[in-house]
C-alpha cells in the first residue's frame, strides 16, 4: 500500500544557525535530511546504545527516496564573527590561565523565519509500516537540529499518498522536491552505520602510546559519516493575468507605459492586502512595493513583468499581460497575492488616472513562456536603467555631441551592463554587449520615452544586446529598473541551419573534382549520422527507409551540399551543408532534425576524399548575414550551373523552358515570384536532355537566401550567391 511518512519540525526560537549544508550554501536552509537523520539518530540513542528496534526503522529510513521538503522563507541575519577557546591547549603548555591566547573566531550568520511555519518532511514508500511507526515514536526524542543552540521539537505522522499531498497543497511553504545531481547531503545504505562507527572512533581520539618508557598522546582523527547527495527544484512561482475589458477584450496598454502601470498595480495590490491584514502592512509594502526593503529581502520580493506581444517584426508590443514572479522564499502566500491582484485596475500613479481594463488571472502563459526560454542572445524590449553621467544634449551650446564623446557614454553603458548582470546573480559573462538609444525591435521604442512615470532620467534607459557564451534560462530582467517593468529581455533564438567548412588551398577546378568532392561529404555526414542499429535516416542519406529515393512528396527533407569559393577569386575553398527548411521554406522543421544536423555537423572534423587529399581540422562555421550565401539581396546570380527539372521537348525554346522552370521551382521554395530572369548561357544535351544555364535572378524586395534550385541541388548544382551592387 502506498503510504507516507510525515515529520513536522518546530523550533524553540524564530532563527536557525546551521551552515553549509543544504540548499543554501551560506545558511544551510532548510536543515538537509541528513541532518535530521543525524538529529533522530542522537535523539534515539541511550547514551552509546541504540536499541534494535531503532536501528532497525532507521536503517529502513535510509533507504528510502530523498523526502519532499516544505519550509518556511527565510531573512538572512547579519553576519557575526565570535572568538571562542580553540581546542588545543597544549600549545600553551597546557595551563588554562592562557586559554584566551588561541582564541579562534567562528562566522555566525542565522536566518529568521516564522516560528508559527514548521519544516515538513515527507517520505513516500510501499512497505514497512512497522518501521515507519518506530520512526515516529523516534521523532518524539528529537531535542535539537542544527547547531547546539537550534532546539527543536518534531512529531511524526503515517499518511496515505492523497493526505500528504493534501498537506503538502495546503502548506503555505515552499515546496522542494528532490531531482538528483545536487550537494544536499542525503542518508543512503550505510549511513547509521557510519555514524555508529564516528561515534565509537569519537570516544578514542586520544590515545596513550608508551614508546622508548616515555608516554605521549596521539589525537586521530574520527572517520566521517557517508551520505548521498542530491538536489532540490525550488523554482519560482508565477502568477499570470491579462488586462481585459468587462465585455472580456483586451486592454493593452502601449508599451512605453510599462514602468507607470507596473508601479500603480504593484502599489494597488500592497494597499489591498495591509487593508485586509493591517499588522502585516509592512511586510507587503517590503515585499510587493520595496519600501523599506534592504539586501537582504532581493531573494523575497516579488517582480512583475509587462509582457508585451512578440512574435513577428510586424507584432504590435503592446502591454497586454502581466505575469508575477514569485520566489520559493517569498513570505507571501501565493493564495493571498492571486486574490491581491485579481481585479486591480491600471492607473497612473502620479495622476490617479484609471486606465481601462483590469486584471483578469488567467492559466495561458504561452507568451510569457516566450521570454523564458533558454539562449545565448538577448536583446532589450523594455530599456535597462542603469547608473551613468548624464547625457549632453544634442545642440547644447549650438554644438553637436562629437564621436569620442559618444564613445565614452557607450562605454560607461557597457560597463553598467556588466555590474546590472552580477547584481542580478548572472555569473557567466557576456562575449558581446551592444548598447543603444533606438529600439531594435521593428516596432519598439526609444529608450527615453519610457522615463515618463518613472523615476529614472531619461539619460540612464539605454537598450542593450548581450551575447552569452553559454545559453542562459529567461526571463533575464536586469538593472536598477528590474522591479519596475524595465530591463526586459526578449530571447533571440539563434538557429544554425547553413554551415560552412573552410577547406584551405586546393587544386579542384573542374566539375568532376567538385561533384566527387561532394559525394565524399554526404558519406561523411551518413557515417556520422549513423544510429545505434547502423542506419542513417532521410535527412542525410536522401532515401527511405527501403533504400528508394525520397520522392514521396515534392518537399525536400534531406540536406543539400555543395562546394562555394566564397567569392574569393574563384577556387574553391569551403563546403557547404544546408538544412532542408532553409533551402525549402515547404519542409516542416522537426526538432529532432535540428539536433541532428547541428549534432552530425558539429561532429564532422576530418574529409578522406580519396584521390583529392584529406582535410584536417575541419570545423563548422555558421553563415551569417552579408555573406554571399545569405545576402539579403534583390539579385542573384548562379555560382553553379542551374538544371532544369524537366527537358526540352520538341521545337521549345531552351531560354522560355529554363525561365519557366526557375519560376516554378520558386513557387515550390515558397519563395517570391522573380520580377526578371536572364539568361547568361545555356547548353542542352543532344535530344533536349538536362538544359543547363547560368542565369541571374532578380526580385521585387531583398530576399534572404540561401538559394540552391534546380534538379541537381542537393549535390550542388543550382547555387546562387548575392549579386555585388544590387540591393
Amino acid at each position: 500500500m502506498s503510504q507516507s511518512l510525515l515529520i513536522t519540525v518546530r523550533f524553540h526560537e524564530n532563527r536557525y544557525h546551521g551552515q553549509q549544508d543544504g540548499f543554501d550554501e551560506s545558511f544551510g536552509w532548510p536543515p538537509s535530511p541528513a541532518r535530521l537523520f543525524q538529529a533522530l539518530v542522537s535523539g534515539a540513542a541511550q547514551g552509546a546504545q541504540l536499541r534494535s528496534e531503532d536501528q532497525r526503522a532507521l536503517r529502513w529510513m535510509e533507504k528510502l527516496d530523498p523526502p519532499r521538503i516544505a519550509a518556511p522563507a527565510i531573512r538572512r541575519g547579519q553576519s557575526v564573527r565570535i572568538f571562542v577557546p580553540n581546542n588545543d591547549i597544549d600549545a600553551v603548555g597546557g595551563d588554562p590561565a592562557y586559554v584566551s591566547k588561541i582564541r579562534v573566531g567562528k562566522q555566525w550568520r542565522p536566518c529568521f523565519f516564522d516560528i508559527h511555519e514548521p519544516i515538513l518532511y515527507v517520505w513516500d514508500f510501499e512497505s514497512g509500516a512497522e518501521e515507519a511507526s518506530q520512526i515516529c515514536n523516534i521523532a518524539e526524542r528529537l531535542y535539537q537540529l542544527g547547531r547546539t543552540i537550534d532546539i527543536a521539537w518534531a512529531e511524526g505522522q503515517i499518511l496515505n499518498r492523497e493526505q500528504a499531498r493534501k498537506t503538502l497543497e495546503i502548506c503555505s511553504s515552499a515546496i522542494r522536491k528532490p531531482q538528483g545531481g545536487g550537494t544536499t547531503a542525503v542518508p543512503h545504505s550505510g549511513t547509521l552505520d557510519s555514524l555508529i562507527t564516528r561515534h565509537r572512533h569519537k570516544l578514542k581520539r586520544l590515545e596513550t602510546v608508551v614508546e622508548n618508557r616515555k608516554a605521549r598522546q596521539l589525537f586521530s582523527q574520527p572517520p566521517r559519516a557517508s551520505f548521498g547527495l542530491t538536489g532540490y527544484d525550488t523554482p519560482a512561482q508565477w502568477l499570470h493575468f491579462e488586462l481585459r475589458t468587462r465585455s472580456g477584450s483586451f486592454a493593452p496598454r502601449p508599451l512605453d507605459s510599462a514602468a507607470s502601470l507596473i508601479t500603480g498595480l504593484r502599489n494597488a495590490a500592497a494597499d489591498r492586502l495591509g487593508e485586509a491584514l493591517p499588522n502585516k502592512k509592512a511586510l507587503f509594502e517590503r515585499i510587493i512595493i520595496g519600501r523599506g526593503a534592504g539586501s537582504a529581502d532581493l531573494d523575497q520580493r516579488i517582480r512583475l513583468l509587462p509582457i508585451p506581444s512578440i512574435g513577428t517584426r510586424h507584432t504590435d508590443p503592446s502591454i497586454r499581460r502581466i505575469a508575477i514572479e514569485i520566489p520559493a522564499n517569498c513570505p507571501v502566500r501565493i493564495d493571498d497575492l492571486q486574490w491581491a491582484f485579481t481585479g486591480v485596475q491600471p492607473f497612473d500613479p502620479d495622476t490617479g488616472r484609471v486606465w481601462p481594463g483590469c486584471l483578469a488571472s488567467t492559466e495561458d502563459a504561452r507568451m510569457a513562456d516566450r521570454f523564458m526560454q533558454r539562449c545565448k542572445l538577448f536583446r532589450s524590449i523594455t530599456p535597462v536603467a542603469m547608473p551613468a553621467a548624464p547625457r549632453r544634449r544634442l545642440g547644447e551650446n549650438c554644438e553637436e555631441k562629437r564621436g569620442a564623446e559618444r564613445y565614452r557614454e557607450e562605454r560607461t553603458a557597457v560597463a553598467a551592463v556588466i555590474q546590472s548582470l552580477r547584481h542580478t546573480g548572472i555569473r557567466i559573462r557576456p562575449t558581446d554587449i551592444l548598447v543603444q538609444r533606438e529600439s531594435f525591435q521593428q516596432r519598439g521604442v526609444r529608450a527615453e520615452k519610457f522615463a515618463k512615470g518613472s523615476r529614472f532620467s531619461k539619460h540612464t534607459l539605454w537598450h542593450a544586446e548581450i551575447r552569452f557564451a553559454e545559453s542562459i534560462a529567461g526571463p533575464l530582467v536586469i538593472g536598477d529598473g528590474r522591479f519596475c517593468g524595465l530591463g526586459l529581455f526578449e530571447p533571440i533564438a539563434e538557429h544554425i541551419d547553413i554551415v560552412t567548412f573552410r577547406l584551405g588551398a586546393t587544386r579542384i577546378n573542374t566539375r568532376q573534382d567538385q561533384e566527387a568532392l561532394i559525394r565524399y561529404l554526404r558519406r561523411a555526414l551518413m557515417s556520422l549520422a549513423r544510429n545505434n542499429a547502423g542506419q542513417v535516416g532521410r535527412l542525410f542519406s536522401g532515401h527511405e527507409p527501403n533504400g528508394a529515393p525520397a520522392r514521396s512528396t515534392n518537399v525536400h527533407e534531406h540536406v543539400f551540399l555543395a562546394v562555394d569559393d566564397s567569392g574569393e577569386g574563384g577556387k574553391i575553398n569551403r563546403l557547404v551543408v544546408a538544412a532542408p527548411w532553409i533551402c525549402d521554406r515547404q519542409s516542416k522543421e522537426r526538432i529532432i532534425n535540428r539536433r541532428l544536423f547541428n549534432q552530425v555537423t558539429g561532429n564532422l572534423k576530418e574529409l578522406r576524399a580519396g584521390y583529392l587529399g584529406r582535410f584536417d581540422n575541419l570545423v563548422a562555421t555558421p553563415v551569417e548575414d552579408g555573406d554571399p550565401l545569405i545576402g539579403p539581396s534583390r539579385c542573384w546570380i548562379s555560382k553553379s550551373p542551374y538544371v532544369a527539372t524537366r527537358n526540352l521537348k520538341k521545337r521549345e525554346d531552351i531560354a522560355s523552358i529554363i525561365k519557366a522552370d526557375v519560376i516554378t521551382e520558386c513557387a515550390r521554395r515558397s519563395l517570391p515570384k522573380p520580377t526578371e530572369i536572364e539568361i547568361l548561357t545555356s547548353t542542352a544535351g543532344p535530344h533536349g536532355g538536362l538544359p543547363t544555364a547560368k542565369i541571374k535572378i532578380q526580385f521585387a524586395v531583398a530576399v534572404r537566401g540561401p538559394f540552391m534550385l534546380g534538379r541537381n541541388s542537393h549535390a550542388g548544382g543550382g547555387l546562387f550567391h548575392t549579386l555585388q551592387g544590387c540591393q
